[in-house]
């Protein structure tokens, strides 16, 4: 109807003028109008025609056509022209806000570098800490919709995971409806022939593998179901590092064979580079330091039972869901039988699905968590300092505000402008954000503790660099807002009139830079003592007694290959006893090295199996007792380990070898001998001698006893665990323990002699590979890395953010002395004593600062509650921590108090009367 009429050709001022409609209402009102009237002159040309008063009616209606068509059609074309048009005006006002902001940048660079630099630090440390929390606890598998992976397992725990059994594995891929397809993995150690990589990992997968990761091959293709016969297998795939580093990456190598344990194998595809095992942790919970596999030969899902099972959960089935029916199938799996067979094969009541999020160490996503509070906090007070520069700079631009709004520019438009500044500062501190960031994921990385070594793959991926722009753009609205409603908010008429103007500014101004101070030095405060909590624990880490002695002592996880087939006739089990001959004749050949002090089997202390669905009771003469410990460590070890450990015996002696193995006794023969450790001795005869009584194993369904004799009461290994309380442990040696960790003691310097060591195991068996090497003093050093880590992070951070609280105190003060130098002048010409001068302005500084201390100290009382977790004999309301830090937050504030009155000390009255 508009073009029917030729408004649409009105310009926007004549539009305005006649007040056209712009509402949806307003459009309908004044199109029923235009309708009525368009009908009614129709009809009048009608019935000047002749027609009759109904004909002619009739006739207009039927001309017109269809009138609600009509309507909605008129409604669309308004309301298309009117969103353009608006959209047009607000690209057209957003490019003179921003070159206005550019060139007010460009004339002010120091204000400028300033604000960008603070708000660079909390960015960049927001985004780095994001880098971490998105790593691990949001997407912690590199894998398309990895949340969604599962390990199955026979118990949830982290440090007790169990691979399920094959007939197990078997029921689940045939019945279980809540996830897909399973697939395993298993690694293994065997030589390799045909690289310059002698000593490399063999992993034995499912030939769909790959699809349930949701890779695809670089190069070649991925196994297929008829390859997987067994472990008679004739092909395989690399990984994309050694066919790189071996074949050049080159595409020649597919189709190219290599041979493996003696037998060749045809390279048909190469993994990606994101290709491993998603859940690289042994069953006992300690990681397989460097065992990253770099071939993958096919094998049947039923054969690999002893490595890790994977599946996807389905669309719409949750976690809980799948456990439920994992275990319901789990129950209707007949047991296996055997003499040789472990009670927990048998144990379905736990059978369970495992995420990546259930095997991180929940320590450390504390600490994690934790930090990323803390970034946040310094995120804030890196805000309120520039939400206080940019409050000043809006004073000194109060007349331009008034200005503009005297010539017609609307509150709103002075609220987007200052807005498009800020976030054009924000977005300029968030890209050298970034820049930092990308520094500092690298110091992260370095200062990671062991348990986190997935984070050596974190970065800023896409999702972080989203995040920073996210919280670059939320930042420029929180720190500008204040700003933006200052700037209009002002009263034209009084700020051109000059009423507003004082000898300090507006009394409203300084209050709300005052509250931001009082906000940057109370959330340093929790910063601070935070650290200060952190740092105390950790020294009281330091200097916990370790109950033996790591200086020289060296430690081996070795990686043994299938042994060469027996000869023909050879008696069963004869296979079994020929690997444990090789493994006695390497611990022998150990022993018998120059510059060895001794060698035993055994896991370094405090790293001991945690057993599970077993529980210990005190026996007396071998009935069961009162007390029962159901979370206790179990060390298989060699009589020899407490003197290579040199881990004192408090009572008895060291236990004799017997007749029972690792897995279960010899039935009808003499009770094995254990030693426990003194937690385990109080706990079960408190007040009592352990030596010459039973320790009783209870597990199994029906339940099993064995009884064992004590016969010594170790000190026990106290290694520093943050916040994590330490089982009581028992020793229970056996010729072989089957865990392939050897403990060597050498004198001097171990990091020297282990290298040494390494090569000559290597070079005893083709079939044994030292995988990983650990150093007494380094795993120490490791066990007080998540507490040097959160402490060295929450240190960092709380440093920033007292010194950007003092530069904020600082500067306030600095403005303020300028801005009253005509009083102080009038002050110094009536006689007023320096002293009295610089005590005006201190006690400023000083009151804000009090009013920060004790808010901070309020908020530190309940935020340190969630870090109780993370210390170690220090209280989270440390009277002590709490003194120290409040102590030197006020010396600091005193200090940004103080040195800005000095300027006005040195003000000649005579120019400052002058000048005001």
């Amino acid at each position: 109807m508009k073009r029917l009429f030729g408004c649409d050709r009105l310009p926007p001022g004549v539009r305005r003028a006649f007040r056209l409609p712009w509402s949806r209402s307003e459009m309908r009102r004044e199109l029923d109008e235009e309708l009525d009237f368009h009908l009614q002159m129709r009809i009048d040309e009608l019935r000047t025609r002749g027609l009759d008063g109904k004909a002619a009616h009739l006739e207009a209606l039927r001309r017109l056509g269809d009138e609600r068509e009509l309507k909605a059609y008129c409604l669309r074309l308004d309301e298309r022209r009117t969103f353009v048009d608006r959209a047009l005006g607000w690209i057209r006002d957003w490019r003179q806000d921003t070159g206005l902001a550019w060139r007010q940048a460009r004339h002010r660079p120091a204000f400028t570098a300033l604000a960008v630099l603070t708000l660079a630090l909390g960015i960049g440390a927001n985004s780095a800490i994001f880098s971490v929390v998105h790593r691990l606890l949001i997407a912690p598998l590199p894998y398309p919709d990895g949340n969604r992976i599962v390990v199955l397992t026979m118990h949830g725990d982290r440090a007790n995971a169990q691979p399920p059994s094959g007939p197990l594995l078997r029921a689940w891929s045939e019945r279980a409806h809540g996830i897909g397809p399973i697939a395993a993995i298993a690694v293994d150690a065997i030589m390799v022939q045909d690289l310059a990589e002698q000593d490399t990992v063999v992993a034995y997968v499912t030939p769909n593998y790959l699809s349930v990761l949701g890779l695809r091959p670089v190069i070649g293709r991925s196994f297929t179901g008829r390859e997987a016969h067994g472990r008679n297998a004739t092909v395989a795939m690399i990984t994309d590092g050694l066919w790189r580093r071996s074949y050049g990456g080159r595409a020649g190598a597919i189709g190219s064979t290599i041979r493996v344990d003696g037998r060749p194998y045809t390279i048909v595809g190469v993994t990606p580079p994101a290709m491993g095992d998603p859940y690289a942790l042994s069953w006992s919970g300690q990681r397989l330091h460097e065992a990253t596999p770099s071939i993958f030969l096919p094998a049947p899902l039923d054969s690999l039972d002893g490595g890790d099972a994977f599946a996807r959960l389905r669309d719409g089935v949750s976690q809980a869901q799948a456990d439920h029916e994992l275990q319901d199938i789990a129950a209707t799996v007949p047991p296996i039988t055997g003499s040789r067979v472990p009670q927990w094969m048998n144990l379905r009541c736990c059978a369970r699905t495992v995420s990546a999020r259930n095997m991180l160490d929940q320590r450390e996503v504390r600490a994690v968590q934790v930090l990323f509070v803390a970034v946040g906090v310094l995120l804030l007070i890196a805000c309120a300092n520039v939400a206080n520069l940019l409050m000043t700079r809006a004073w000194s631009r109060r007349r331009e505000f008034a200005v503009r709004a005297a010539l017609g520019a609307g509150r709103s438009r002075l609220v987007r402008l200052m807005l498009t500044e800020s976030i054009m500062t924000a977005l300029a501190g968030g890209a050298l954000g970034v820049a930092l960031a990308w520094e500092g994921v690298r110091g992260i990385v370095a200062l990671r503790p062991p348990t986190l070594g997935d984070l050596g793959h974190a970065g800023i991926d896409p999702a972080v660099l989203w995040w920073s722009v996210g919280i670059s753009v939320v930042t420029g609205v929180l720190f500008g807002s204040a700003p933006a409603l200052f700037a209009g908010g002002q009263s034209v008429n009084d700020v051109l009139k000059g009423e507003s103007l004082t000898t300090s500014g507006d009394p409203k101004l300084r209050r709300a830079r005052s509250a931001l101070i009082v906000v940057e030095i109370a959330m340093a405060l929790v910063l601070l003592v935070g650290a200060g909590l952190l740092v105390r624990s950790f020294v009281s880490l330091e200097k916990i007694p370790l109950g033996f002695d790591p200086h020289g002592l060296v430690a081996y996880d070795v990686i043994f290959g299938p042994s060469p087939p027996p000869p023909p006739g050879t008696p069963p089990g004869q296979g079994r006893a020929t690997r444990l001959a090789l493994e006695q004749h390497i611990l022998d050949e150990l022993r018998a090295q120059p510059g060895v002090l001794g060698a035993s089997f055994g896991p370094m202390p405090g790293q001991p199996w945690h057993a599970f669905a077993t529980t210990l009771e005190a026996g007396g003469d071998g009935s069961a007792g009162s007390g029962v410990i159901s979370d206790f460590g179990v060390n298989l070890v060699t009589p020899e380990y407490f003197a290579v450990t040199r881990m004192p015996l408090l009572e008895g002696r060291p236990a004799a070898l017997s007749p029972a193995s690792f897995l279960a006794p010899v039935p009808g023969g003499p009770p094995g001998e254990v030693v426990v450790d003194r937690a385990m001795a109080e706990r079960l005869w408190p007040g009592r001698s352990a030596v010459g009584r039973y320790l009783v194993s209870v597990s199994g369904r029906p339940s099993r006893r064995d009884s064992s004799l004590v016969v010594g009461v170790a000190e026990g290994a106290h290694v520093p665990a943050l916040g994590a309380p330490r089982a009581p442990e028992y020793f229970q040696p056996v010729v072989v323990p089957g865990n392939e960790s050897y403990l060597v003691r050498v004198p001097g310097d171990p990091h020297a002699a282990a290298p040494k060591l390494r090569r000559f195991i290597s070079q005893l068996s083709a079939y044994a590979v030292p995988r990983s090497t650990t150093i007494g003093d380094d795993y120490i050093r490791d066990a007080l890395a998540p507490s040097r880590f959160a402490m060295a992070l929450l240190g960092t951070f709380a440093a920033i953010a007292l010194v950007l609280s003092a530069v904020g105190l600082y500067g306030m003060i600095a403005y303020n002395v300028s801005q009253r130098t005509r009083e102080i002048g009038v002050r110094m010409a009536l006689g007023a004593r320096p002293g009295s001068i610089t005590a005006l302005f201190v006690r400023e500084g000083v009151r804000l600062a009090v009013a920060g201390l004790v808010i901070g100290t309020a908020i530190s009382l309940g935020a340190t509650r969630v870090m109780a977790g993370m210390l170690y004999a220090v209280t989270p309301q440390d009277p002590a921590t709490f003194v120290g830090i409040v102590g030197l937050v006020a010396a600091i504030a005193l200090a940004a108090s103080y040195v800005p009155t000095r300027r006005a000390l040195r003000v000649d009255p005579t120019e400052a009367l002058r000048d005001g």
